[in-house]
């Protein structure tokens, strides 16, 4: 991945405000960062979720899809994935 990538996205919260999430690729690791409706400041998450992880995957492929992403980036956060133990939902398969 190329150095220091920056990738946001929005979230609806309980109250129905939006709640702003970043992620970060400083050229070693994603930092996850996030940013409450009632401050412009942004807090680091120190542990992302899951969901988060997930959240930014899809992000990275709908840019891939809209040929704003290379693909091997997609695939770089696929193996980081892996590696942390984090798979999408996969459908139930049929036992014969």
């Amino acid at each position: 991945m190329t150095k220091n990538q920056i990738h946001e996205w929005h979230e609806r919260i309980e109250d129905g405000r939006k709640q702003y999430i970043r992620a970060y690729w400083n050229s070693r690791e994603w930092q996850f960062q996030v940013a409450h409706p009632d401050g412009e400041k942004w807090m680091p998450l120190e542990q992302p979720e899951p969901e988060r992880w997930l959240e930014l995957r899809d992000l990275l492929f709908r840019k891939y899809q809209r040929k704003k992403l290379p693909w091997k980036y997609v695939v770089e956060l696929d193996k980081m994935l892996e590696k942390r133990g984090i798979r999408e939902n996969e459908p139930a398969k049929d036992e014969e």
